[in-house]
């Protein structure tokens, strides 16, 4: 508390006593409401000043005041300051990974009415470059096959597939990747590869991985579906036609 006595000449014969407060809720929450009242006797003037300060919250106790907000963060955008921005997709990208290949079974042809296997070779592999100014690595690994038959039937699968002999499955039987096509024609299928991304800076030993995949398309292939097929038992008829039902 801040008490001035000041001698005045006055010609007040009576005591009075005044109080102000002028308080902004931003110095009610922060520094506090200055109060300042005055009083005089006929001879002299006593001027009391205070400043009630917020109270200081412990915990959630009622009536304290919320705690203030952390000031802004310095900005960055001055001479010499350099940011680090985080690596993206379209970094990775740019190390442009292998495209893998579309296969069939029958070879270039089906039957309308039963399934035609589709499987894809795609490996994981390893491309070098440059990241964030330094010599780095990023490691591609198949993850996703996205087929569109050309008969607008599409397919997204986690797995590329396999021959039906791999499959231990007979000519003919549906796979988890096969497409029964079921009208004579000439058919567009094309697939894309969606690759999982992981990069590493010659700095550091651990692979980073990114969210998302690193889209590549695979070759086309052309195929014509026949509305049947006929059985003829012919002798050595793989080596004659080697394209030819069971070769």
């Amino acid at each position: 508390m801040l008490v001035v006595t000041v001698a005045v000449s006055t010609a007040l014969t009576s005591p009075a006593a005044a109080g102000t407060a002028h308080c902004t809720d931003l110095e009610r929450a922060t520094t506090g409401c200055p109060v300042v009242s005055a009083e005089h006797d006929g001879h002299e003037v006593t001027l009391d000043g205070r400043v009630d300060a917020p109270a200081v919250s412990a915990g959630n106790d009622s009536g304290s005041l919320p705690p203030l907000p952390p000031p802004p963060p310095p900005a960055v955008d001055r001479p010499g300051y350099t940011v680090t921005m985080p690596v993206t997709l379209a970094d990775v990208a740019r190390f442009r990974p292998n495209a893998g290949t579309d296969h069939m079974q029958p070879d270039g042809w089906m039957i309308v009415g039963l399934p035609a296997n589709f499987y894809a070779r795609a490996v994981q592999h390893i491309k070098a470059g440059t990241l964030l100014g330094e010599a780095a690595s990023v490691r591609f690994t198949p993850a996703r096959y996205v087929w569109s038959y050309g008969d607008g039937s599409t397919r997204t699968s986690s797995t590329q597939g396999s021959t039906w002999s791999a499959l231990g499955l007979t000519e003919f039987d549906a796979t988890p990747t096969s497409h029964t096509y079921q009208n004579p024609g000439r058919y567009v299928i094309d697939l894309t590869i969606g690759y999982a991304p992981e990069y590493r800076l010659a700095s550091s030993a651990d692979w980073i991985p990114l969210a998302g995949y690193v889209w590549v398309p695979a070759n086309r292939l052309v195929a014509v579906a026949a509305a049947g097929a006929k059985t003829v038992l012919v002798e050595d008829a793989c080596t004659v036609n080697p394209r030819g039902p069971g070769c």
